[in-house]
């Protein structure tokens, strides 16, 4: 079967992603994500909030 280029691209990075993170614990999952997402929010100059999200009311073990 024939898959295009871009879904290729898209299924490689996935996958190279997973080999990267597959070790952490989801305490540093969610830590590694939270990281991420507050890096690109400086990139770009995004003040987000996700609302009702605290460390109190959702705890990660």
């Amino acid at each position: 079967m024939k898959v295009d280029k871009s879904l290729q691209e898209v299924w490689d990075w996935k996958n190279k992603v997973y080999e990267e993170t597959k070790h952490l614990s989801m305490r540093e999952t969610v830590d590694n994500i939270r990281a991420g997402a507050g890096d690109f929010c400086k990139k770009y100059g995004l003040k987000l909030k996700a609302p009702g999200l605290t460390r109190k009311n959702h705890e990660i073990r």
